[in-house]
């Protein structure tokens, strides 16, 4: 009985050791992209955002658009922050993504059957002056 709370405490450990965030800013690139720089024109920021979702994966299977979409998820989010505040563009656009608690217990819960992970996009919108 001891070696088997001994070896669920060391599979818990292990478990909730590997705690990792992965945090994308496009503001470190070394040639800045669209979304990140307005260019050479007078701007005004309008409005500020933050976006939060999970990805899901059955088994290694993407069950949702942030596990796997064909690369229109970003665009979708950018576009709809846009338009709902009237804007021209966005900037300082950042995305991060971790595994909090709740995406262990899931993961555990299911015996690792479903994966989830917290996907954070935040940024301005952006109009011309």
């Amino acid at each position: 009985m001891k070696n088997l709370i001994g070896l669920i405490l060391c599979l818990a450990l292990f478990m909730f050791s590997a705690c990792t965030t992965i945090h994308l800013d496009a503001q470190s690139l070394l040639e800045p992209v669209q979304m990140n720089a307005a260019g050479a024109e007078d701007y005004s920021v309008i409005s500020s955002f933050v976006v939060n979702d999970k990805a899901g994966w059955v088994w290694i299977v993407p069950v949702n658009k942030p596990a796997g979409d064909l690369n229109t998820y970003l665009a979708a989010i950018l576009e709809n922050q846009i338009q709902e505040a009237g804007g021209d563009g966005v900037i300082n656009v950042k995305i991060r993504m971790q595994n909090q608690v709740v995406d262990y217990l899931t993961l555990i819960g299911t015996l690792g059957f479903y994966a989830t992970r917290t996907v954070t996009i935040t940024g301005d919108v952006i109009k011309y002056d």
